[in-house]
């Protein structure tokens, strides 16, 4: 007797038939009205389902649950404004009416990290002196905690003395937590400055007081590199004052007029390639900002970046954070000058290539940055071909892969001419496009393939995306939010007996939101082509893994691990088929190599794979023991050489890694003792070299803008894993 059904034999259209057929049967169907109709108009072959059609149906099932209250739970946190225009899609309006005028506030997550400050105690300080929003007088202040009464008359004074219109917003003991929310600690104070002398006056606080300052910006990373209890954070997001949460006039609104850390200006220079432009841009400056500014002027723009707009570019330049396409390198690769606070509370600018290789990417370890000088290309245009196409097709199995180990559901005939040709075209687009990339998200049929040129033609170019497809991105994340945080999925894997129900729906809603139609767009708009991703809270380890050459012709890369690599993630998910751990996608990139000392690309002569799984927040409880397995299968990839030799397979430092293990042990131990020992060293003595120059020690950076865990990876004190 055959055993029920699942993701392996049943592709999605066969699942969603059995969800709809066993909703007609079972009583839960009364706790998400309208569902089966929704699957129904899906299924029916004489009507077309739209993204705007399927998101609005599930979104009206959970509006109309007399069991369930997760939309309307949700809707509370968004603004009046988000909210009307929320319930309007809902209630059936256009969404083409309904998105003129739409702005893109901060994610739910950045909101409640600011809720979380504004529920601190807070005093503004300017050169006109320090104002505690709670009415306290200077002396009350004093009598009550004295040395916040210190910290804000010092930056005050020093304000005052240097007639500095700077001003900086001081918070007691507010809670921190990162994004990804797991990491959490309470900074002594958290800071913040709107100009680099507000920077200065809080690291010689903090060297008077021996304190240790940290910063962050959106705080979108998974990894050990934030701050600690009883110290000084820096938060590098421009808040307004707030009395309450959602509130928009708080938020930091991409329109919203630059103070100094958000600077955005052309600089005189020679850049290293003909035609190319330096670009003095703030830590602060969001990519949202500097996207803006390029397609204002029109003149240049950075050739690589992440997807997120929300993300500030000393935020992604620490990590050393990459782009995507075999001839680019990392963010970190195209700066030109780093100028900041030293461990001695003075400003310092690096320039010397040898020296941009740490201090490029250097993990907020040298000091607090205040800007970077890169080096833009001029504008050109990228001519997008999005294609949603069989997962077989996308990424071809790897050779030797019999199609019994692939499941049944995704298993599509292809003659070996046919197979020669998919080989072709996927080796092709990873080996020569701009810009190539591919997605899967569980237990799909197909995948979707974002590889794409660049071209100086500026004929037909378009805004991309439009309003209407950035206010349709919002809803997408809105109804990913209320499937990842509603109970009721859970009772349909129950109630229709298929473990997978929940994440087909979810992986369906989320291949309908990503675009399928050519477009001409600017090329820094192309590299942001979805601008609601921060809105889902997710979970995400990544890994960066060299391409090896073709034995035939060390020229040409051979991509047969990186298909293995592919292959052997898709297989683990369905492995994982009884608990569904990764329900967001499997991500593949090709990049290049590095030449900072710390990137995980350095070496890659050939360029590199950067490919990583996520999952949604909700899914955290099961996630670790999939990810590590994940981890393993990736880990265990050896070279064609005869000795079999293991790949040099590394973490992306922002992502997840510190609670992962390899080899049997902790995975932070064997970076720092065998990957990457002879880089440390080399980024120690790199770090010396500048300090000598600049006044200080790398011992005077651990006690300054250390913390615990990067102290011991970096310096050799501190505690580790």
């Amino acid at each position: 007797m055959a055993g029920p059904p699942s993701a392996w034999d049943a592709p999605v259209d066969e699942r969603i038939k059995i969800i709809r057929d066993r909703l007609s049967e079972a009583d839960f169907a009364q706790e998400v009205p309208g569902l089966k109709e929704v699957l129904d108009d899906y299924l029916n072959e004489n009507t077309v389902t739209t993204r705007v059609i399927f998101h609005r149906g599930l979104l009206q099932t959970f509006k109309k649950s007399q069991t369930d209250f997760t939309y309307e739970d949700l809707l509370d946190k968004y603004s009046d404004d988000e909210k009307s225009r929320l319930e309007k899609f809902v209630d059936g309006e256009d969404p083409a009416d309904i998105s003129k005028g739409f702005v893109m506030g901060p994610s739910l997550g950045a909101r409640e990290e600011m809720d979380l400050l504004h529920r601190a105690e807070r005093v503004d300080v300017s050169a006109a002196g320090p104002v505690h929003v709670d009415g306290l007088s200077s002396d009350e202040l004093k009598k009550r905690d004295s040395l916040l009464h210190k910290f804000v008359h010092s930056l005050a004074d020093f304000f005052h003395i240097h007639k500095e219109k700077a001003a900086v917003t001081v918070y007691k003991d507010a809670q921190f937590q990162n994004w990804g929310l797991n990491i959490t600690n309470q900074p002594l104070y958290t800071c913040v400055p709107t100009t680099v002398e507000g920077v200065i006056r809080i690291v010689k606080f903090a060297k008077e007081q021996k304190l240790s300052v940290r910063c962050a910006g959106f705080r979108h990373s998974w990894a050990p590199i934030f701050g600690e209890n009883g110290q000084i954070f820096i938060s590098l997001l421009d808040l307004k004052t707030a009395t309450h949460l959602p509130n928009t006039t708080s938020l930091p609104l991409p329109e919203s007029k630059p103070n100094a850390l958000e600077s955005i200006e052309v600089v005189p220079g020679t850049a290293r390639a003909k035609g190319n432009t330096l670009v003095r841009v703030g830590a602060a400056v969001t990519n949202e900002r500097l996207r803006r500014w390029c397609v204002k002027n029109k003149k240049v723009t950075l050739p690589i970046n992440v997807i997120m707009v929300e993300i500030t570019l000393g935020g992604s330049n620490a990590p050393i954070c990459h782009g995507s396409g075999r001839r680019h390198q990392t963010l970190s690769d195209l700066v030109r000058a780093v100028e900041y606070v030293d461990a001695n509370g003075h400003l310092q600018t690096v320039k010397k290539p040898e020296h941009l290789r740490a201090a490029a990417g250097c993990f907020g370890l040298m000091g607090v940055v205040t800007h970077l000088v890169l080096e833009l290309q001029p504008m050109s245009y990228a001519d997008m071909k999005p294609e949603k196409i069989p997962i077989m097709q996308a990424v071809p199995p790897p050779p030797g892969m019999p199609d019994s180990d692939i499941p049944k559901a995704l298993l599509v005939h292809r003659t070996p001419e046919q197979r020669a040709k998919d080989q072709e075209i996927f080796e092709k687009r990873a080996s020569d496009d701009f810009y190539s990339e591919w997605f899967w998200f569980p237990y799909s049929d197909y995948s979707w393939v974002n590889c794409w040129s660049d071209t100086t033609d500026a004929k037909d170019v378009k805004a991309f995306p439009d309003d209407l497809h950035i206010f349709l991105s919002f809803v997408q994340t809105f109804t990913m939010n209320v499937l990842q945080m509603t109970p009721l999925l859970d009772k349909l894997i129950n109630a229709v007996h298929l473990n997978e129900a929940a994440v087909t729906l979810i992986s369906r809603a989320a291949m309908f939101a990503l675009p399928e139609k050519p477009v001409k767009t600017y090329l820094t708009d192309a590299l942001h082509f979805q601008r609601a991703i921060q809105n889902v809270r997710v979970r995400d380890i990544e890994v960066e893994m060299p391409l090896l050459s073709k034995k035939e012709d060390p020229k040409k890369v051979d991509y047969t691990l990186v298909q293995k690599a592919w292959w052997d993630a898709i297989l683990t998910v369905y492995k994982y088929r009884e608990t569904c751990p990764m329900r967001m996608p499997l991500e593949m990139r090709i990049m290049g190599g590095s030449d900072i000392i710390m990137a995980p690309q350095r070496g890659n002569a050939l360029g590199t794979c950067s490919i990583e799984v996520l999952t949604l927040y909700a899914a955290r409880e099961v996630w670790h023991g999939f990810a590590q397995e994940v981890l393993d299968t990736w880990m265990k990839l050896r070279d064609a050489d005869p000795q079999g030799r293991k790949l040099d397979i590394r973490p992306h430092w922002a992502k997840e890694w510190k609670e992962f293990r390899v080899d049997g042990k902790p995975w932070p131990e064997v970076l720092r003792d065998q990957v990457y020992k002879d880089e440390i060293k080399e980024f120690n003595d790199t770090l010396s070299a500048i300090g000598k120059e600049h006044g200080w020690t790398r011992e005077d950076l651990a006690k300054r803008f250390g913390n615990e865990f990067l102290v011991w990876f970096f310096f050799g004190g501190g505690k580790g894993t």
